[in-house]
């Protein structure tokens, strides 16, 4: 007597297969939703710290920004009343220290904006585009 197989138990053959092929194709599909999903979450979360660092930044720049204006102010008005230079160099060099300050603060600037623009996300979902054409 032949054995019959259980309803429960797999079949052997080309169905099952396709079934199995699908099933791989579809927990693929899965992992690479949940890898975008995980890039989109780590891009927003450096987006969200790029935005609250360039708010302080900017403070900083407002700060740096008037420093500068009233350090060259002094300086002008010192080397106008003196014409010496030895004042004169002295806030000057204030001046210069927060005009390098404010370069240094646009630069930081310049690179949260980057990262506000989400680059890489977007790389990923231009790929993810040109794979499926």
């Amino acid at each position: 007597m032949d054995a019959q197989p259980s309803p429960d138990e797999p079949r052997e053959g080309p169905v099952t297969g396709d079934f199995a092929a699908a099933r791989e194709a579809i927990a693929q599909a899965v992992r690479v939703a949940e890898s975008a999903l995980a890039l989109l979450r780590a891009e927003l979360r450096l987006a969200r710290s790029s935005a609250l660092l360039l708010v302080w930044l900017s403070f900083l720049l407002v700060f740096l920004g008037v420093g500068a204006w009233l350090a060259t102010s002094a300086a002008i008005a010192v080397g106008v009343y003196l014409l010496s230079g030895n004042l004169f160099y002295g806030i000057g060099s204030v001046a210069l220290a927060n005009v390098v300050g404010v370069v240094a603060v646009l630069r930081a600037m310049r690179a949260c904006w980057r990262d506000l623009a989400l680059p890489r996300t977007r790389r990923a979902i231009s790929r993810f585009g040109e794979a499926r054409a």
